[in-house]
């Protein structure tokens, strides 16, 4: 699939390893999106400390704040989703604050196997309503398995009810044409192990939800010749140099790592899982991170232009 395709879906999700980057990777496919003249929401799930506010310089609460042009986003949580679903559900404001108010309502949710995944992901489906797009920065892989599992889970044992018709709904959503979700991973070999891991757990599990892109965070281009290379081994078997000249090894040797490990990663990716792997530079060691986290948000939007449009040449007839 090209990263124009996936972009353009309605519900766009992005899980992986923690500390991967997807929440900047979310947060400038919001951009990125839109730039194509859509109204995006970009959420975030239940979090404690907001990533997503960080990656947009803006203070996010449930309510979904204005963070750029076209673009909104928002905290999804539990207690203030819950309070929306019952006003759904019930209509009647009186009945609803009883409910809250009542100590066996957190008796009841905690003993309802996805009470609590149905009401989140029952706020992020109700936002297709209200937007064009809705991007959300699921919690790490293990979690957002878990978070995916449960609609299904809750339709199969709840028979009847509102939370059986709500979770149907849900996977209808999760397994529609118009959702696709995206893996981050980096250029290292524990963190790509996990992401064969994940997709093999996301196509056993949940075989209809969309998995085409895996986005490689942190990649370092190839820049060093063979003969470079080859002077990097030289000098790495010589015991004494200069500490400035020790310094400048190092260095090298570090890139040159670096860019094995890009490589042996994009090789794995591609022959392991077969998707489409979108590279995104090292934008903090390229002074990206001069502006703060803002900053590196914006020019990996830019990426992201640029492959699209590196895209729709290469589909362009000669």
């Amino acid at each position: 699939m090209k990263l124009q395709d996936f972009i353009s879906r309605r519900l766009v999700m992005l899980t992986g390893k923690g500390g991967t980057g997807k929440t900047r990777i979310a947060a400038a496919i919001g951009l990125a999106s839109a730039e194509q003249g859509r109204r995006v929401l970009v959420v975030e799930v239940d979090a404690q400390r907001s990533a997503l506010a960080e990656a947009y310089g803006i203070p996010l609460a449930y309510k979904p704040t204005p963070v750029a042009p076209n673009v909104w986003a928002a905290n999804i949580t539990f207690q203030k989703a819950l309070n929306d679903w019952l006003n759904h559900t019930i209509r009647a404001s009186r009945i609803v604050g009883l409910i809250l108010n009542n100590p066996m309502v957190q008796v009841f949710l905690d003993a309802t196997p996805g009470a609590r995944e149905i009401v989140v992901l029952s706020r992020v489906v109700t936002y297709l309503d209200e937007f064009d797009q809705v991007i959300v920065d699921l919690p790490a892989s293990g979690h957002a398995v878990a978070l995916l599992k449960i609609p299904d889970t809750a339709n199969r044992l709840m028979r009847t009810g509102p939370i059986h018709d709500r979770s149907g709904e849900i996977i209808s959503v999760l397994r529609g044409p118009d959702t696709a979700l995206g893996i981050v991973a980096l250029p290292e070999e524990m963190v790509v192990n996990e992401t064969v891991e994940l997709f093999g757990k996301l196509e056993h599990i949940l075989p209809e939800l969309n998995v085409p892109l895996v986005f490689l965070n942190r990649c370092a281009a190839p820049t060093m010749t063979d003969d470079e290379h080859k002077l990097l081994d030289r000098l790495s078997r010589i015991s004494e140099l200069s500490a400035e000249a020790n310094e400048l090894l190092l260095a090298g040797r570090w890139d040159a790592e670096l860019e094995r490990a890009t490589a042996d990663s994009l090789g794995r990716l591609h022959s392991e899982i077969g998707v489409t792997v979108v590279p995104f530079p090292r934008l903090g060691v390229l002074g990206g991170f001069e502006g703060g986290p803002v900053r590196v948000t914006q020019q990996m939007a830019g990426a992201l232009r640029r492959r699209m449009l590196t895209e729709s040449r290469e589909g362009t007839p000669a």
